[in-house]
């Protein structure tokens, strides 16, 4: 299964499973959001990030996964290094599938609230502003994240950007990789 295939199917399950209450919503980040805002490069996974509905715990969405998708999904509890608490993942095709919780994350959860709906590989999907992108990509920091965010601030909007970064306390990190 492409990745083109394997993001149909993820896109077409979570939207099911928010019109059934089990999530209230999700959006695309990573190097597929990526996509939406500068020019597409290559990725080995797909990253959602998704608020649960109030009822419904963590485990109860991999178990749907599990069950609807029929994979193995790997729960996974995070260190406070990234702010991610839970993160569920599971392998489609060839993909690696990355979801993670807002669940004491508030910056995720922000992120979803901005996001906008734009296409991807033909659906129709919420993706992370530049700025939440951004941000979001400040806390791992990889190699490859100062990559994507030296293309994505020509982007974004400098001064939300700066707002933000300061309102989470990224500040400083922010200016160690670009120039404000």
């Amino acid at each position: 299964m492409s990745i083109v295939e394997s993001f149909k199917k993820i896109i077409t399950f979570f939207d099911e499973i928010r019109n059934e209450g089990i999530i209230e919503d999700y959006a695309l980040i990573g190097g597929l959001a990526l996509s939406a805002w500068i020019r597409p490069r290559t990725t080995k996974d797909i990253d959602l990030i998704v608020v649960a509905s109030k009822d419904i715990k963590w485990k109860n969405v991999a178990s749907i996964i599990e069950t609807r998708l029929h994979k193995k999904v790997a729960v996974q509890k995070m260190t406070q290094r990234t702010h991610i608490k839970e993160k569920l993942s599971f392998i489609l095709g060839q993909i690696e599938v990355d979801i993670i919780s807002t669940k004491g994350f508030d910056l995720a959860e922000e992120a979803i609230k901005n996001s906008v709906v734009a296409e991807v590989f033909g659906k129709h999907v919420k993706v992370v502003v530049p700025e939440y992108l951004i941000l979001l990509k400040l806390l791992p920091l990889s190699s490859q994240d100062t990559i994507d965010i030296r293309a994505l601030v020509k982007k974004a909007d400098r001064d939300r950007l700066k707002t933000l970064a300061q309102k989470h306390y990224l500040l400083l990190k922010l200016e160690s990789v670009v120039k404000l």
